[in-house]
């Protein structure tokens, strides 16, 4: 096992950016938990939710990492899916 040392400064700030990290994951969830699994988001929300860009969220849907329909010429994304998606994102960072 290996000893690491931080100066007091760097670890608080460690801590702080942590729980700014939880915090904001955990309000995306709420908001996100109270939709039903059939309720249908646009591009617009997912991405605020995610915090991500149009062209980050395209090439998730090009790779398959996010499921989606298409309504016309628009995607639409589960508010289930999204809600899965943070709490794996959450828990990949714990």
């Amino acid at each position: 096992m290996d000893i690491i040392e931080v100066e007091r400064e760097v670890f608080d700030a460690l801590i702080n950016r942590v729980d700014f990290l939880h915090k904001t994951v955990k309000a995306l969830y709420d908001q996100l938990r109270d939709k039903k699994l059939s309720d249908w988001l646009t591009t617009k929300q997912t991405c605020d939710y995610l915090h991500i860009s149009e062209r980050k969220l395209r090439t998730m849907k090009e790779r398959g990492k996010i499921g989606f329909s298409h309504l016309g010429r628009l995607s639409q994304f589960k508010g289930g899916d999204i809600v899965k998606l943070i709490v794996k994102e959450e828990g990949s960072r714990q």
